[in-house]
C-alpha cells in the first residue's frame, strides 16, 4: 500500500489485516466489544451488587461506582481487560492475527514509550501547577501512603489504557489502514469513535461535549504517532501519563478520585474547559511526544 512518507510506518501495521480487511468485521468487533463488555459485566455486578454484604453495606456500592476509594480504583480499571479478552477473540477468529502484533516490535515500543514519558512529564508538571495552587484543592493521602498504592494501581491504569490503545490504535486503525490508503479515514475514524465512548449524558450537553472532543483530539494525536512510529509505543506512554495524572496525581471528585494524592473539588459543576488552552496542552503533547521520537 501507498501512503505518504511520514505515515509509511503504517503500511507494515497493515500488512496482518490485508487478507482478512473487511468493512463488515470492523462493525462485527465493535459490535462484539460494546455488547459483549456488557453480557459479561453487567450480570456480575447486578449480582454483586444485591448481595447482602452490598445491600447492608451501599455506600461500598457507591464507592465502588464512583471510584472513591483505592480498591473502588483498582477494580475499575482491572474490568478492562475484559475489552482485551474480546479483542484478543476477535483478532484470533477473524484475522488469524495475535493480539502482541498490534504493539509493534516490543523492544522498539518499549524504548519509544519510556522516552515520550520522559518528554511528558514535567509538561504536565508544569499544566498542574496552578490548578494545585488553587485554594479548594485539598490532599487526601499522606506521599508515604499514596507511594504504597501505586505499585497495586499502576499496572492496572497499564490494563485500562492498554486495552483503549490496543482496541483503537492497535486493531481499528491498523484494520482501516489496510482497508484505505486515505489517513483521514484510518486516523479520524478511530478517533472519532474513541470520543464517543467518553460520552457522558448525565452532564449539560457543553461539557458532555467538550470533553468528548477532547477525548477526540487526544484520540488524533495517538493516531499520528502511531502512524509516525509504527508502534504503539509513544501513545501507551502518552494516555498512561495523562491519566496517571489526571487520576493519581490531582484528580476531580466527581469520578475515579479514590487514589489521588490532590483532589478538586467540584461542587457538583460540571467540566467547563477553557477552550484555548486544552487546544494548546494537546498540542503541546503532540509536539513534544514528536521531538521525543523524532518523527
Amino acid at each position: 500500500m501507498s501512503l505518504p512518507n511520514r505515515y509509511a510506518p503504517m503500511a507494515q501495521r497493515a500488512a496482518p489485516f490485508e487478507a482478512s480487511a473487511n468493512w463488515a468485521f470492523v462493525g462485527i468487533s465493535l459490535f462484539v466489544l460494546y455488547y459483549g463488555f456488557a453480557l459479561l459485566v453487567t450480570p456480575v455486578l447486578t449480582v454483586w451488587a444485591y448481595s447482602p454484604r452490598i445491600v447492608d453495606n451501599p455506600d461500598m456500592a457507591d464507592a465502588f461506582y464512583s471510584g472513591s476509594t483505592p480498591l473502588a480504583v483498582r477494580w475499575n480499571l482491572a474490568l478492562f481487560a475484559v475489552y482485551a479478552a474480546l479483542l484478543w477473540g476477535i483478532l484470533r477468529l477473524l484475522h488469524r492475527v495475535a493480539l502482541g502484533a498490534l504493539v509493534g516490535q516490543p523492544a522498539t515500543a518499549l524504548y519509544a514509550g519510556v522516552k515520550v514519558a520522559v518528554y511528558l512529564i514535567p509538561l504536565y508538571i508544569v499544566a498542574l501547577g496552578p490548578s494545585l495552587s488553587d485554594p479548594t484543592v485539598y490532599q487526601q493521602m499522606d506521599v508515604a501512603t499514596w507511594l504504597a498504592i501505586l505499585p497495586l494501581t499502576l499496572p492496572l491504569l497499564l490494563v485500562q489504557i492498554g486495552a483503549e490503545e490496543l482496541v483503537f490504535r492497535g486493531y481499528l486503525q491498523s484494520h482501516m489502514a489496510a482497508l484505505s490508503r486515505n489517513p483521514l479515514v484510518w486516523m479520524v475514524i478511530p478517533s472519532v469513535l474513541f470520543g464517543l465512548i467518553h460520552y457522558d449524558g448525565t452532564q449539560p450537553p457543553y461539557s458532555t461535549w467538550a470533553y468528548v472532543v477532547w477525548a477526540m483530539g487526544l484520540g488524533l494525536v495517538c493516531a499520528d504517532v502511531t502512524a509516525r512510529h509504527g508502534t504503539l509505543g509513544p501513545a501507551i506512554a502518552i494516555h498512561f501519563i495523562n491519566n496517571f495524572f489526571a487520576m493519581f496525581v490531582l484528580a476531580a471528585d466527581d469520578w475515579l478520585y479514590g487514589a489521588s494524592l490532590y483532589v478538586w473539588p467540584t461542587g457538583g459543576l460540571p467540566w467547563d474547559p477553557w477552550v484555548p488552552f486544552e487546544t494548546l496542552f494537546l498540542l503541546s503533547v503532540w509536539l513534544a511526544t514528536r521531538l521525543a521520537i523524532r518523527r
